[in-house]
């Protein structure tokens, strides 16, 4: 009896003590995270509208996990204040992106953790700027409408590794560093209207101009932040 106790409290102490090592991961299946996209150059002007994204990961292994990302970004400038300018003026964009991948997992210490993995998905952005201005010559004044609008289609794949610090049993904040490996499907259509009005009140087409400029590119860039954000576990 003294030796069937003596082992069923030496295999609840490894029991106790496994469960002491295991990840909280493996007790929260579920992550839910915010990430922001800065820019490393010129970091105080080009960082003032950030690409926002969500990221989830579901836990199937205690250090491993798949994961879907969602990015997204709009922003609109007024132009107006540009000496000549008519109002209408303006430029605006808009982007979206999706990304699916797996990450491996490691802790380094009880509240730091290291991860990598790939992703891999696609997205697309559009910029368009619109041009509205009036002038004059010899036959009387006119107003010019111009719009140039620029499309980008993308396919990626992309290595990470990334670090977590966990700031409570929940919450934690992550960085993560990529290679980008990135085909681009790019598109600029140029069109320019406008209208001539005369010194006796008579408004005329002037007609239009275009132009379509395509291209097709591979890329590959190391971003030593790629992005950055906090998650919570459940």
């Amino acid at each position: 009896m003294n030796k069937l106790a003596s082992l069923s409290l030496a295999l609840c102490a490894t029991a106790t003590v496994a469960t002491a090592q295991t990840p909280d991961s493996t007790t929260y299946k579920h992550h839910i995270g915010l990430t922001a996209s800065p820019v490393l150059d010129g970091f105080f002007k080009n960082n003032r509208s950030l690409p926002l994204g969500l990221l989830y990961k579901r836990q199937i292994r205690p250090n491993q996990a798949v994961r879907v990302r969602v990015v997204g970004q709009y922003s609109r400038r007024d132009t107006t204040h540009y000496f000549g300018v008519l109002p209408g003026s303006n430029n605006r964009y808009w982007e979206l992106q999706a990304y699916a991948g797996y990450e491996w997992q490691r802790l380094v210490s009880r509240r730091v953790g290291l991860y990598y993995g790939t992703e891999v998905g696609g997205g697309y952005s559009r910029r368009s700027s619109r041009d509205v201005r009036r002038g004059s010559d010899s036959s009387g004044t006119y107003q010019y409408d111009a719009l140039r609008v620029t499309e980008q289609w993308q396919a990626e794949a992309r290595p990470f590794v990334g670090v977590q610090v966990a700031l409570g049993r929940r919450i934690s904040a992550f960085a993560e560093s990529v290679v980008n490996v990135t085909y681009v499907r790019y598109q600029q259509d140029y069109n320019g209207t406008g209208t001539r009005t005369y010194p006796n009140g008579i408004t005329v087409p002037t007609g239009a101009v275009g132009a379509l400029i395509t291209s097709d590119t591979w890329q590959m860039r190391w971003r030593p932040v790629q992005l950055i954000g906090m998650s919570i576990r459940f």
